[in-house]
């Protein structure tokens, strides 16, 4: 079967961690990816570091993406997931601030992958 791109907004709006109350996580609401094809797919998001910190990603309990940012503009980052870690409906997406003395707001998360027609 042919495939086209599809995408889904995880969330439009930022979270910084650590919180205020001091977690250093965030879970997403659960999303689908209605027609979901085999294939690998690609997380996208915009990371506002402040200082020192480590960004760790897991989606389904599959760590994707580990990184450390030590300068302070803001950009956009993509990782390419493997094929199986994304699910048709109920997928868990969570940002870590796992390390460092620094913050990172995260915002605008779009989970883009190939939709069988």
């Amino acid at each position: 079967m042919p495939n086209l791109t599809d995408y889904t907004v995880v969330q439009d709006s930022s979270v910084t961690l650590p919180k205020s109350n001091g977690d250093i996580d965030h879970d997403y609401p659960k999303f689908g990816a209605a027609g979901l094809g085999s294939g690998r797919s690609i997380l996208l998001l915009k990371v506002d570091p402040n200082g020192t910190a480590e960004l760790k990603v897991t989606l389904n309990n599959a760590d994707v993406l580990t990184t450390t940012f030590s300068t302070d503009p803001t950009r956009t980052w993509h990782e390419v997931i493997d094929d199986g870690v994304l699910k048709e409906s109920d997928n868990v997406l969570t940002i870590t601030r796992n390390d460092g003395d620094g913050s990172l707001t995260v915002s605008d998360v779009v989970m883009m992958y190939q939709h069988e027609i």
